[in-house]
């Protein structure tokens, strides 16, 4: 990982503005026709996995001291769909999984066999609220699907922020759904459109989820590379009132604290308070085949 967050993690963040992608492979690479299988997983990464660190010359982290630890990260994945560039399609993905991506390990959402071997530019999925059909992987509970539907929520975690011998715990709940298509990522040296599959192969494409973007301090990466997007906790924490016990911060108290607009930067969008923020970058956890990216709308 870069010593500063890159931009490109930033442009999904345009999460209201329609973003371009650069199409590139013909209709059929191969030349030959034949089928090949796709497999869909997801994984959340070493920062979801383990923690997300303080920053040092080594590892980017929090620039304002803090450490982050989860013990859940939950999100439910929904209508994965590829297709070409005229919208024919190869493989719709029904209904909805849950997942824990703390839980450690790349996770399989679901395979499509049979899928003709040719360039599918129009890939998209959502992250979406759980509901009672949603089916649960191996490695969340009837417990989580039911905590998930009680709250209308998509992503959801249980995390502790530490600071020398202070500690912040927090559950934050997102009743959010976001929809990531014209799914993008960079494949020996260049962007790829989508995906392409090649006569009797079998192709993985990992749904990565993002434990550091709800931290950002910014909802779109600056034009100038000399300004760089960190990630910050100091003003989420001051964000605890005192009297409710334990040092726990609810996304009541984010929504009910100002942003702190000498640290935070909103533009483009609308984020008023320190909660409609993280619920803003919490829409850009969902990435492409490790560090790709989508067009990312509101369900």
């Amino acid at each position: 990982m870069s010593r500063h967050l890159s931009s490109a993690s930033l442009v999904a963040v345009a999460l209201l503005a329609s973003l371009g992608t650069v199409a590139c492979g013909s209709s059929d690479p191969t030349g030959s026709g034949g089928v090949g299988k796709l497999s869909f997983t997801t994984w959340g990464e070493d920062y979801v996995e383990n923690k997300i660190p303080t920053d040092s010359a080594e590892v980017a982290g929090f620039v304002d001291g803090w450490q982050v630890e989860y013990s859940k990260f939950l999100v439910n994945f929904r209508k994965i769909r590829v297709a070409d560039k005229d919208g024919n399609e190869a493989a719709v993905m029904e209904g909805s999984m849950l997942f824990d991506n703390h839980v450690k390990g790349v996770k399989s959402i679901i395979d499509f066999d049979g899928v003709e071997a040719k360039a599918w530019q129009d890939v998209s999925y959502e992250i979406a609220p759980v509901t009672d059909e949603t089916k649960l992987s191996d490695s969340v509970t009837e417990e989580d699907r039911q905590l998930m539907v009680d709250g209308g929520y998509s992503f959801y975690v249980e995390a502790t922020a530490s600071k020398g011998e202070v500690k912040k715990h927090y559950t934050w709940g997102f009743a959010i759904g976001t929809r990531y298509e014209k799914c993008h990522s960079e494949q020996d040296g260049k962007d790829e459109e989508g995906l392409v599959v090649t006569n009797n192969s079998e192709l993985e494409i990992q749904l990565t989820t993002h434990g550091d973007h709800p931290y950002y301090d910014r909802l779109q990466a600056s034009p100038d590379p000399a300004i760089p997007t960190s990630l910050r906790f100091d003003t989420l924490a001051d964000a605890d009132q005192e009297g409710d016990g334990f040092g726990e911060l609810t996304l009541d108290e984010l929504d009910a604290a100002p942003l702190n607009v000498k640290l935070y930067n909103p533009s483009p969008f609308k984020a008023l308070t320190q909660g409609a923020f993280v619920t803003a970058l919490a829409r850009t956890i969902g990435h492409f085949r490790g560090e790709g990216e989508c067009t990312i709308s509101e369900l």
